[in-house]
């Protein structure tokens, strides 16, 4: 995790400066922004349920043309779910923890801050999905075929997102909501017959940008 945070940290800042250089407008600001997460994972191989997880982060937005800005971010996230566990039915709560660099093209209606459709792509890296209760490492969860949670831990570390939304607010406070899709495959495991897991990640942020 120390690796992802060093190289989600460096890619925010060289792209912070070189941002900076290039637009010199009114309106550059250093951002702090805390959401909620509502996380899915797209799989027919699992049985899985979303639950309300958080992200943080910084972001810098700068004007790049009328009635255009352009962000840069980076947010820590912690995405939480549940499977199913095949003998008892309990449930088994997960999270997978992470890092999201961003760049989003923000369109200003109007050409005002107070509402801006926002879309572009990011760059994400995360661990493998973590069980909270140990004892249900060794377990089988509900899916297509057997599965176990040891093997549905193993993740893709890298994958590329495609982020789409929209904030509204004043020029130093604003809300968000985006909608992040992981284009690869995440899970690197595989079933009971030795098949290979397929899914991909999907989750919707809802917060507040404090932007200085």
């Amino acid at each position: 995790m120390k690796n992802i945070l060093s190289l989600a940290l460096f890619l925010f800042f060289a792209s912070f400066m070189s941002t900076a250089q290039r637009t010199r407008a009114y309106n550059n600001h250093l951002g702090i922004g805390i959401d909620a997460t509502f996380f899915n994972l797209e799989t027919n191989d699992v049985a899985v349920e979303g639950k309300v997880g958080w992200s943080a982060g910084l972001e810098t937005i700068g004007s790049f043309r009328p009635y255009w800005d352009l962000i840069f971010g980076i947010h820590l996230f912690n995405n939480k779910f549940s499977v199913q566990e095949a003998l008892t039915q309990d449930n088994i709560e997960m999270s997978v923890i992470g890092a999201e660099v961003k760049l989003l093209w923000a369109y200003k209606i109007e050409n005002k801050d107070y509402l801006s459709l926002e879309i572009g792509p990011a760059l994400s890296f995360n661990g493998e999905f973590k069980v909270e209760d140990s004892r249900y490492e060794e377990s089988i969860i509900i899916g297509n075929s057997a599965v176990t949670v040891k093997s549905f831990q193993e993740t893709t570390p890298f994958n590329l997102n495609g982020i789409v939304g929209l904030s509204g607010g004043t020029e130093n406070v604003r809300f968000s909501a985006h909608y992040h899709y992981s284009f690869l495959d995440v899970l690197n495991g595989k079933n009971a017959l030795s098949e290979e897991l397929n899914g991909n990640m999907s989750y919707i942020t809802a917060g507040v940008r404090l932007y200085f």
